[in-house]
């Protein structure tokens, strides 16, 4: 049977470590997001379901690919959450300053819980800088939804309506930063990849 449609999996990261030495060292990826694993269709132990991959993270952020290393436990599910772990994003490795892929040997840890939703829009910048200022007009009295129209109507890659999303699969800093919000308050700039997005928790839909 499944299980309630309420619970949610949550991906605890450990030991990330590169599968291919190399003598130049490198800075490791970073999990910023990772999309939900598949419904569990037996029952969890209390400590949690052991998972273990490979995962080539490309010089984009992007998985180009994922292997099974330790099964856990249901061959159907596995097939599902690879497949699952293909959507995930990361600040990828970087080589002597430059973006680089690179296989990571993953141990990964699946244990139910319940979601953590927030209603989000998001101003994205370029660079750390550009989110500074950004977010010092907004601090002076610049209206946020009128931004994120004017970005919508200038740049549509620069503003971003989530609306209710599940974040706990989100990277700890974004998560972290996002709980601490408030209704109608907004956010300083939370690193996402190589960029910077100043969010707004949005108030909740009439019903």
């Amino acid at each position: 049977m499944v299980r309630t449609a309420l619970l949610f999996m949550m991906i605890v990261l450990a030991g990330c470590s590169a599968v291919q030495q190399t003598e130049t060292p490198l800075e490791r990826p970073e999990l910023i997001k990772s999309a939900p694993l598949p419904p569990v269709t037996s029952v969890v132990p209390g400590g949690g379901m052991k998972f273990e991959v490979s995962i080539l993270v490309l010089k984009d952020g992007s998985v180009g690919d994922v292997r099974l290393i330790q099964s856990a436990g249901d061959p159907d599910w596995d097939t599902l959450a690879l497949r699952t772990i293909m959507k995930w994003q990361f600040i990828p490795a970087r080589r002597a300053g430059r973006p680089a892929d690179l296989w990571i040997h993953q141990p990964l840890l699946v244990q139910l819980r319940d979601p953590v939703t927030r209603n989000l829009a998001g101003l994205v910048c370029d660079s750390e800088q550009a989110a500074d200022s950004l977010y010092s007009l907004i601090e002076n009295g610049e209206d946020f939804d009128t931004l994120l129209r004017h970005a919508a109507e200038t740049r549509g890659d620069l503003s971003v309506v989530l609306g209710t999303v599940d974040i706990s699969g989100y990277a700890p800093h974004l998560k972290d930063g996002l709980m601490k919000l408030r209704e109608g308050d907004v956010s300083r700039p939370l690193r996402l990849g190589n960029r910077f997005v100043i969010y707004k928790r949005l108030k909740k839909e009439s019903a």
